[in-house]
């Protein structure tokens, strides 16, 4: 009984290091791309640079894209891993949303 619990324990603690050692996911929108990464305002103002990898995976409406099919002004949500060496940001997945919404004109002005 004891070896289960033991046993039980350690499986639901190497669960969660798994789950939290990517951290939280970058929410934000696209501000620039380049063929090997993607720059990306977050939900917090910050401005952050994610690099692409051979295994880095891209979805679109939950179907297989391209970095290609990332624009400025989409809104993406990247899970990402950090390179221990270099200390920079490895895209692991892309899930590219629509682009967001334009700002409302001000009140009071006339469109054209």
């Amino acid at each position: 009984m004891t070896k289960r619990v033991i046993f039980s324990l350690i499986g639901i603690l190497i669960c969660a290091a798994l789950v939290l050692a990517h951290g939280k996911p970058i929410m934000g929108t696209v501000t620039e791309v380049t063929k090997d990464s993607v720059t990306v305002k977050d939900t917090t103002g910050k401005t952050i640079v994610v690099g692409f990898e051979n295994a880095t995976k891209f979805l679109k409406d939950k179907k297989a894209a391209k970095a290609v099919d990332i624009q400025v002004g989409d809104r993406v949500v990247i899970d990402a891993h950090e390179d221990a060496k270099s200390k920079k940001l490895f895209a692991e997945e892309v899930q590219i949303g629509a682009a967001a919404p334009a700002a409302p004109a001000a009140k009071g002005t006339k469109k054209p």
